[in-house]
């Protein structure tokens, strides 16, 4: 490996020799991650600019650690700058958010020039990460069905006739919320059953045949991917 003897690596006045190494190797290390990433969860099919955030964060959070150094002022001067600064992108997978905190860092580790602790964690992450892609811990379901069916105020059998028109259709659902609305004096009662993922369902015929029962007032199925959120 190279010799950092040669570069004078110090935290308070480090060479440019040093830094320059710092920032590459956080790029490398990133871009490793980034690529794991992409392997272990290709059915996300998550954007460019989200391997992208992963990379030049982990870049610019080596930069802030060499800007920061042993010095307690800039620490506390930098989270005050930061503590302005409001980043709104919601993150609703968890593993998502981990990845990300891997290049961050891995960028924090050659901040400070702990080099071999930051090639060794990464290393180590992104084999782990191949490995649990391979175990069953990887499976989860794909996508969320969701069935709101909504019937007058004078439906008395609406509950039932969903019931046992799934029973027929041999489709697993089960009933989570049940929402009861008042509007210009009328009173309507919606039910929202969740279908099972692994079932393969054709769309319009569930909705006609749902639509077909009596006392329906309006149907809503909604499909959602896990794989659209980041």
């Amino acid at each position: 490996m190279f010799d950092f003897s040669l570069t004078n690596i110090n935290t308070d006045n480090p060479s440019p020799l040093s830094v320059l190494y710092a920032l590459l190797l956080s790029f490398f290390l990133s871009s490793l991650i980034a690529f794991t990433y992409e392997k272990t969860t290709g059915h996300n099919q998550s954007p460019g600019h989200f391997i992208q955030s992963m990379i030049l964060g982990s870049i610019i959070a080596a930069i802030v650690a060499q800007a920061v150094g042993d010095s307690i002022g800039r620490g506390l001067g930098m989270l005050g700058v930061l503590a302005m600064i409001r980043f709104r992108t919601n993150i609703n997978q968890p593993r998502n958010m981990i990845f990300i905190f891997a290049a961050l860092a891995s960028g924090i580790a050659c901040g400070v020039f702990a080099f071999n602790i930051a090639l060794y964690g990464c290393v180590l992450f992104c084999v782990l990460a191949f490995l649990l892609d391979l175990s069953p811990l990887s499976n989860y379901p794909k996508k969320s069905q969701t069935i709101k069916v909504t019937f007058d105020q004078d439906a008395r059998i609406g509950e039932k006739s969903i019931r046992e028109y799934f029973v027929q259709a041999k489709i697993a659902a089960e009933l989570i919320r049940i929402d009861i609305s008042l509007e210009s004096g009328r009173t309507d009662k919606s039910y929202i059953w969740e279908v099972k993922s692994s079932q393969n369902i054709d769309e319009n015929s569930l909705i006609e045949s749902i639509s077909a029962l009596s006392e329906v007032k309006s149907i809503r199925y909604n499909l959602r991917s896990e794989e659209e959120s980041i």
